[in-house]
């Protein structure tokens, strides 16, 4: 509202808030020894162990997609990616035992740099540094990776190599033909 870019600029209420409300005090948000999350069995095992293990739970496992999602279908993709990254050390705190937070995909990676000058690999990296203990989770369009045509196989495997090496943990493919 109040950012040297925003064409909102000035039309904010003058009270309206500018930061994020400081998570509640009283939460109990400790992950303990008994309760591994999808995270942790990820990096110390692999993704092998990590399907094993959602595999063999009885609970229901939680996703949350705002930060793809509601960025996208709510907010048209004009999320910078700094309030991206407070939200999501805050949701990492809340929401600390979710199996992953949907963060990237669909018109998100292109819409970063296209409207918001803003590098989307940047984008990942400050997400995963500002939730180390929740898996990300990205959607992608099968062959048509992250843009709006089909790219060579070797090119949507080399995609999704760079988006592992610069933090993302699952792959939800979104494709009408698989």
């Amino acid at each position: 509202l109040h950012g040297e870019r925003s064409r909102f600029m000035g039309l904010a209420p003058a009270k309206a808030p500018t930061q994020a409300p400081e998570p509640p005090k009283n939460l109990a948000t400790a992950i303990t020894a008994d309760e591994p999350t999808a995270k942790a069995i990820l990096d110390a095992e692999g993704p092998e162990a990590m399907a094993r293990w959602v595999r063999s739970l009885d609970r229901v496992l939680v996703t949350d997609t705002t930060m793809r999602d509601a960025h996208q279908s709510l907010l048209a993709t004009r999320v910078r990616t700094i309030d991206l990254v407070e939200g999501a050390a805050v949701a990492s705190k809340l929401l600390a035992k979710a199996f992953s937070f949907e963060c990237w995909g669909g018109a998100t990676f292109d819409v970063a740099y296209r409207f918001l000058t803003e590098d989307p690999w940047e984008r990942l990296r400050a997400l995963r540094k500002a939730c180390p203990n929740v898996c990300l989770q990205m959607l992608i369009r099968g062959a048509n990776a992250v843009g709006y045509t089909s790219y060579p196989d070797n090119v949507v495997t080399k995609f999704v190599e760079l988006a592992a090496d610069a933090g993302m943990d699952v792959f939800r493919i979104f494709d009408c033909f698989n």
